[in-house]
């Protein structure tokens, strides 16, 4: 639990950083966009905006953070690890397809839709890799 609420408050600091920016004006906020730098390239092209201000991730990685998040705050579902790898990979195949599709051609992304290629993405991230059955026989042995 304690993870997933880590990867939803990345999200939720991208976007206080243009929030804060709003309301108390220019450097304030800029602290969110430092800190969220190393985790993502943050080109303003590439994120969703609020108050004409970008986020402080890009589409992709706060959609992915995100997905991520609630991904660990849903963890009691009950399938078995070959169910989750396949679910995992299919979550993450729109994410590999529209990089790839990106990479060799003309074909330009929207924000949108790296929106949710992201948000699907951290969902296959914590199917795939996430040790949900060994954690549901510790709680049952409780």
């Amino acid at each position: 639990m304690i993870v997933g609420l880590f990867f939803i408050s990345l999200s939720l600091m991208a976007i206080m950083g243009p929030i804060i920016q709003t309301i108390f004006g220019y450097p304030n906020g800029e602290y969110f966009y430092l800190t969220l730098s190393p985790i993502c390239h943050q080109y303003p092209t590439r994120s969703l905006w609020i108050f004409n201000r970008p986020f402080a991730l890009c589409s992709r990685c706060f959609s992915g953070y995100l997905g991520l998040g609630f991904g660990f705050l849903l963890i009691y579902s009950q399938h078995k690890y070959f169910k989750r790898l396949i679910i995992g990979i299919a979550l993450l195949i729109p994410g590999v397809l529209d990089g790839v599709i990106q990479l060799t051609s003309i074909y330009e992304s929207t924000n949108i839709i790296r929106f949710f290629t992201g948000l699907s993405g951290g969902f296959g991230i914590f199917y795939i890799t996430f040790p949900i059955n060994s954690m549901i026989k510790k709680q049952k042995e409780k």
